[in-house]
């Protein structure tokens, strides 16, 4: 018998982060996808031969780790959802890949491009630096948990 004031549930902290950084990750590929098919394809229009290139190369270079970010989140969801289990979320294929193109070694000079652009870069940049650290964690609590 209900009285009419339910019992509210109190989310865990991890829910909480996990939901908060999925919600960003999808903001952020949402707009890049906007900026890129709007604003972006105008901006490339007006930058030299060398500045397209430079444009093409970080557009790829964004996307990259923004498919990345969402991949690795979404296998995350599907284990707190019991739809994989945590011994099969340890898969090569559901930790970030491609570090080496996400995360460049060398500084690049990419003030030369549209305020925008640059904008998206670096927000996407944080973000895949940030799950990659959550990723190694991951992994680490997990070697640790099989110990």
């Amino acid at each position: 018998m209900s009285t009419g004031h339910e019992e509210e549930t109190v989310p865990a902290i991890g829910t909480i982060f996990f939901s908060s950084t999925y919600d960003e990750a999808l903001a952020l590929t949402h707009e890049a996808r906007s900026y890129l098919a709007g604003p972006g394809q105008e901006a490339v229009q007006e930058l030299s031969s060398d500045q397209s290139f430079g444009y093409a190369t970080e557009s790829l270079r964004m996307t990259t780790r923004l498919t990345e970010a969402m991949s690795w989140l979404f296998f995350q969801r599907a284990v707190q959802a019991g739809e994989i289990t945590a011994e099969e979320a340890q898969a090569n294929d559901c930790h970030l890949q491609h570090a080496d193109v996400c995360l460049p070694e060398s500084e690049r000079d990419i003030s030369n491009l549209p305020e925008g652009f640059v904008s998206l870069l670096t927000r996407s940049e944080h973000l895949y630096r940030r799950i990659s650290r959550l990723d190694k964690m991951a992994i680490h609590a997990y070697e640790r948990a099989r110990s």
